[in-house]
């Protein structure tokens, strides 16, 4: 399986640009587990404000590389790992990461875009995180409220629950849940190792079992928790919804955005957050270049869902649903929790931002809409009425 590798390096002007390349094939060729192996690399320049800017290109084939031995461990260690330490480097982003042809190393998601498969209603979704005080105050009114009201992926903000709080949690979301409404609910494993390990198996063996017509899975951080205990947690074949940061350090290297998607989707990212965006990202194209290698024409059935994030008021909703047709979720919380928990105000709140959604879909005129009090607008007229 071939891994292409995209990098741009900053230099100092004076830099020799042939010697660096030198030096970088050099520090990838000592990661090989096959002596006859080689890398594929070809290279631009580009002079800017900042240094000389050398933007590579490299193709390696992984299994000459140990990576079906080492893993996920391992191929971090590759991409950030010695073959930039040429003085004359000031700064090294991966900025793409991706597989030419077909994937077998790494498993990828285990539901992915097809987790909402059944929902009545196109994408984007919503997707709202219970913040551990609601969740132990009101699980229950506040969680079948969500449902209700429309939203299919919930989160369970809530650090170490037991198992009497995970079953009564997901019972409450399973009565809500129907045929033609799917909802998914995560349960919080950023936590202590061995709590995410017995979390995993308990969905894994007791709970999901307990509750057919919902997906159970569980929310962690591959920066906080490692990519070896991602690997390791996706083998229980439960969905993982993955949060992101904007840029990742790796050793001397730094991911962007849609490099880390890229790993989070290989090691098996069912729901990838990708990130605080917003709306001139949509317009700027970072947007989609975080989006790219998860969405399905990229990766047939095996795509995972992005998740964008970021206070989705309606207003953004709107634009997200105006310019997005993709698979992907809305990814919000302090909108919909802003008039507290009281259920009348997260149901308003949410139809809200699904009637924005569904108006940017639609590509409808906004300001007729409300000039003339339509009612397909009515609770999202109210909210921006109430300041």
């Amino acid at each position: 399986m071939t891994l292409r590798l995209e990098y741009d390096l900053v230099l100092a002007p004076s830099s020799h640009v042939d010697r660096i390349v030198a030096t970088v094939r050099t520090g990838l060729l000592a990661h090989r587990t096959d002596s006859r192996a080689e890398v594929d690399m070809t290279y631009r320049t580009n002079s800017t404000q900042d240094g000389l800017v050398l933007s590579l290109s490299v193709d390696l084939e992984l299994g000459s590389f140990g990576m079906a031995e080492r893993g996920s461990a391992g191929l971090v260690t590759l991409l950030g790992g010695t073959s930039f330490r040429d003085p004359a480097i000031r700064s090294v982003t991966l900025s793409a990461f991706g597989f030419l042809g077909t994937d077998t190393l790494f498993p990828g998601p285990v539901r992915g875009a097809g987790i909402l498969d059944g929902s009545a209603g196109p994408a984007p979704w919503l997707s709202v995180p219970v913040p551990k005080t609601a969740a132990r105050q009101s699980w229950d009114e506040v969680s079948r409220t969500l449902v209700q009201a429309g939203v299919q992926v919930i989160t369970d903000l809530s650090l170490n629950v037991n198992d009497h709080e995970l079953t009564t949690r997901a019972a409450a979301v399973a009565e809500e849940a129907t045929a033609d409404r799917p909802v998914a609910l995560f349960f919080n494993a950023t936590s202590r190792l061995d709590y995410a390990v017995r979390l995993v198996e308990r969905i894994a063996t007791t709970l999901q079992p307990q509750v057919p017509n919902i997906t159970v899975g569980i929310r962690m951080c591959p920066l906080a928790m490692g990519f070896s205990v991602l690997e390791y947690l996706r083998t229980w074949n439960v969905p993982i919804f993955a949060y992101t940061l904007t840029s990742y350090p790796s050793g001397r290297t730094f991911w962007s955005q849609a490099a880390y998607a890229s790993m989070i989707h290989a090691m098996g990212g069912d729901v990838v957050n990708i990130g605080l965006l917003s709306v001139p990202a949509l317009h700027s194209g970072t947007l989609y270049e975080a989006m790219l290698p998860l969405l399905s024409r990229r990766n047939a059935r095996r795509a995972s869902l992005p998740a964008l994030t970021g206070g989705v008021e309606p207003r953004v909703a709107y634009q997200y649903a105006a310019a997005v047709s993709d698979p992907v979720l809305l990814h919000t919380m302090t909108p919909v929790f802003r008039g507290g928990l009281e259920r009348r105000s997260i149901r308003k709140r949410v139809r809200a931002i699904r009637e924005a959604v569904e108006a940017g879909r639609r590509s409808l005129d906004i300001d007729r809409l409300f000039a003339e009090r339509n009612s397909s607008v009515r609770n999202w007229q109210e909210l921006e009425e109430e300041g």
